[in-house]
């Protein structure tokens, strides 16, 4: 999973928020009346995009700042359970799911127990109205040694050194070539099926790197600090676009005072935030403000929550992100059909949680789309 305990750490969050940014105004107490939202960029940054991919990011601008768009990620990978279970319980599709290339290890023989070339899934769900979004927790070897599926995303529990995988000729980059090589081929699949991917690599970079003494990136790619992580981002985005890969909308997720992390607006297409266990709406929106404010030329979104103040109380305090995304609860939405997936209790959003943001009106469900 992408959580643990780190973001209930928010109040150390709290003292990086406004760095090399504006403090915002106070909220917006009027629900009627939508945040100051700046014109975001016209095009997609990568050049000769799809046709899909522009109707798609059409329909992002024309709704930012008026509706919001529901989501939820797949249930560890490859699935689209958590939407089911959300459906189970309002009567409603989210409009948006995320899969999860988590399981997908070029170097390793014992990841084949997904089949990501098998896009059945991902098709149905674009076929039915929805938006398809893709991650990638990218699982390396944790020792140089390392066998079978001895491997991790974290940084305490392997010693991959991105500095090294950007080194032409070393062990690393070997396996980062192979890896970047096997995911564009298995993208490669989706944009052969005319789908457009909300793609969000590389995630939460920052972590705690810097924030306090001892801080740490959580995830290997941003271990080693800022230049690295924009080096290996531009990489991927080259790379990608070498192979053909004009389907993607890229999407940055930014940590509160990570400026410096930032790849580049030639780079980036929407920014992205993160966020878990805080019920203050009035805390939502000053978050949903400082990025509006650091980036004003790009479309903002809740891109993972779970536990957080109700979508329509952040409606309320002037947060208009252009989608959320609640994270899986795993025992609860494992099994469709299972006495776990009955209950209306969930670790991230509950039924309640999504029969109000349902009610504001201005939550869209995969219902409310024809394939944007």
């Amino acid at each position: 999973m992408t959580k643990i305990n780190f973001h209930q750490l928010f109040f150390i969050t709290l003292l990086f928020l406004w760095a090399g940014c504006e403090k915002p105004d106070n909220p917006i107490d009027d629900p009627e009346i939508p945040a100051p939202v700046t014109p975001v960029i016209p095009n997609l940054v990568v050049p000769n995009p799809s046709s899909e991919a522009v109707r798609l990011y059409d329909f992002l601008k024309a709704n930012f700042g008026k509706k919001i768009i529901s989501g939820t990620v797949a249930n560890v990978s490859w699935n689209t359970n958590e939407a089911e279970w959300v459906h189970q319980h309002t009567g409603k599709y989210p409009a948006l799911n995320c899969f999860d290339y988590i399981f997908l290890f070029a170097s390793s023989p014992g990841s084949g127990w997904i089949d990501y070339g098998d896009t059945k899934v991902v098709e149905d769900w674009r076929n039915a109205g929805g938006i398809v979004s893709c991650m990638w927790h990218w699982n390396v070897p944790k020792r140089a040694n390392s066998t079978g599926n001895d491997y991790s995303f974290y940084t305490e529990e392997t010693d991959f050194d991105i500095r090294e995988a950007l080194k032409s000729g070393t062990r690393e980059n070997t396996i980062m070539m192979a890896d970047l090589e096997k995911i564009a081929n298995y993208l490669l699949l989706l944009k052969n099926k005319n789908i457009p991917i909300l793609w969000r690599p590389l995630h939460e970079a920052m972590g705690n790197y810097g924030k306090y003494s001892g801080g740490t990136a959580w995830f290997w790619w941003g271990a080693k600090g800022p230049e690295p992580f924009k080096n290996l981002w531009r990489l991927m985005f080259n790379y990608f676009k070498n192979k053909g890969l004009n389907n993607l909308i890229w999407v940055w997720t930014s940590e509160s005072g990570d400026d410096n992390w930032y790849p580049g607006d030639e780079y980036v297409d929407i920014i992205g935030r993160d966020m878990y266990n805080q019920k203050s709406a009035n805390a939502m929106f000053l978050e949903y403000k400082n990025l509006e404010q650091c980036f004003p030329n790009r479309i903002v979104s809740l891109s993972e929550c779970g536990n957080v103040a109700g979508i329509g109380e952040q409606l309320n305090a002037g947060a208009n992100w252009s989608w959320f995304m609640t994270w899986y609860d795993y025992d609860r939405t494992l099994t469709p059909g299972s006495a776990a997936f009955q209950s209306e209790a969930h670790q991230h959003g509950d039924a309640a949680f999504w029969r109000n943001a349902f009610a504001t009106g201005k939550v869209l469900s995969r219902e409310d789309l024809k394939n944007p």
